[in-house]
């Protein structure tokens, strides 16, 4: 069941720390709360997707090397508070909350974008939508301009929404899973998916392969 703006209000203030939504700095409560959700505003960080010189990113290698390249692959910029980002059309670009969010264990998040952004052609996430029960960080943006026109965005505006779900008591918070990436994280992550358990089981599997004979 989905939480209404009262419901939040009261997690919010909840004097038990196990049973509390946090969210900071809240700017404006009463702009940022919807009746079924909360207005999430734009951070300062950003990570572009320059060219590079290599043909892929393989999960397959060493992960530190793969690190390495996905380094490469991306480039942090940081905005001052009034300066502002501009997303070209069909950009892509990882951007980050203003917010540091932090649910309990027995709420999930759902992260979309705000309409009004929406009809001007900017999408926030293609798949990072789904925030699990333990969660803590900020959240990780996906940002596209699918419109005709460069849009920009400025640090504080609200672009996104979370809206927060009742999910029963969790016995593996996002923070306690084993192959947890992302949480605690403090501004815009790039992508850790060679860091999957698959990309590790597959590893371990061809490194046992005996080399082909010439």
């Amino acid at each position: 069941m989905i939480l209404s703006e009262i419901e939040v209000a009261m997690r919010m203030v909840d004097p038990d720390p196990e049973r509390r939504i946090v969210i900071t700095p809240i700017i404006d409560a009463r702009a940022q709360f919807q009746p079924a959700s909360f207005d999430l505003r734009l951070g300062t960080h950003f990570k572009i997707i320059r060219n590079v010189m290599f043909e892929y990113l393989d999960a397959l290698r060493d992960p530190e090397e793969v690190g390495r390249d996905v380094e490469r692959y991306t480039e942090d910029v940081h905005i001052p508070p009034d300066g502002k980002f501009v997303l070209h059309p069909n950009e892509f670009a990882l951007g980050c909350t203003l917010e540091y969010v932090k649910l309990p264990n027995d709420i999930a998040g759902r992260l979309e974008g705000r309409s009004s952004w929406g009809r001007v052609g900017l999408q926030i996430h293609s798949t990072a939508g789904f925030v699990d029960p333990g969660f803590e960080g900020v959240l990780t943006f996906e940002l596209q301009n699918v419109g005709k026109v460069p849009i920009p965005l400025y640090p504080g505006i609200r672009v996104a929404q979370i809206s927060f779900y009742y999910a029963g008591e969790s016995a593996i918070p996002y923070k306690e899973k084993a192959y947890s990436k992302y949480s605690g994280k403090s501004g815009t992550v790039g992508s850790l998916y060679y860091k999957d358990v698959e990309f590790e089981v597959l590893r371990r599997i061809l490194s046992e392969i005996p080399p082909r004979k010439p």
